[in-house]
């Protein structure tokens, strides 16, 4: 059995519950789910769930979305779905044991307004890769490649649907060539770093499937000062 711990977010209006020795989550899942622009009433997929983080934040900050968490390891996906019961939120939030090469528009009840996704990053042979299943699959290209998900937002995209994800910094220009060959354009891009003097880690972007050419870049979202405390954008993103 999965020995599990749990973590209170919003003041204890969160509960969310993950592996001690497994894949947790990261600050990365915390600044796409605060960062996400989100409209009432949308239909959102969360490729890659885990524990159900990003869609628990999300249901959380926005009361009239209906969210999809998809999940293809057991383990994460029956966490996922204890944390959605553990917060009351099984009227907002499915989670699908899954697959998501095979998910299909019949599951989500039509297509979706947004897919969010915070993805495995590191190709499958590169990197030492971790003796932990969870954490394998959770950080390499295992079982999904980034071309195989956006290929799934595409698909699960209703027209002018976007997609947002957060991806290292160093595979920007493989993400954006993938996002336009799978015809979803890249149009708002935010480069994180944490510190101000050094290279920028990862990066938010957001494309919207069929959208037209135009990239917007926006201020920089730099996470501690020069003395390790947080910057106020920081404080912003993790101040629940």
């Amino acid at each position: 059995m999965i020995e599990l711990s749990k973590d209170s977010l919003f003041g204890g209006r969160l509960q969310i519950k993950q592996s001690k020795s497994g894949y947790r989550f990261s600050m990365d899942a915390v600044v796409i789910a605060k960062q996400a622009d989100i409209n009432a009433d949308d239909r959102v997929l969360d490729l890659g769930t885990g524990c159900g983080v990003i869609s628990l934040i999300l249901a959380h900050l926005h009361p009239d979305i209906t969210v999809y968490g998809v999940e293809i390891q057991k383990d994460q996906a029956d966490i996922a779905a204890s944390n959605v019961r553990d917060n009351n939120l099984e009227k907002r939030v499915t989670i699908l044991h899954q697959d998501m090469k095979t998910l299909s528009l019949h599951q989500t009840s039509g297509s979706v307004n947004v897919v969010i996704c915070n993805p495995p990053h590191i190709e499958k042979f590169c990197g030492r890769i971790s003796f932990n299943d969870q954490l394998a699959v959770s950080r390499h290209e295992i079982k999904i490649t980034l071309d195989d998900m956006i290929k799934v937002a595409k698909r699960m995209l209703c027209r002018s649907g976007r997609l947002i994800m957060i991806y290292p910094a160093e595979r920007l220009v493989d993400l954006t060539d993938l996002m336009r060959s799978c015809g979803i354009e890249p149009k708002t891009l935010s480069i994180l770093y944490t510190r101000a003097n050094k290279g920028a880690k990862r990066v938010l972007i957001e494309g919207i499937k069929g959208g037209r050419p135009g990239l917007r870049i926006n201020k920089p979202l730099i996470i501690y000062n020069a003395d390790g405390t947080y910057t106020e954008t920081a404080q912003r993103i993790f101040g629940f």
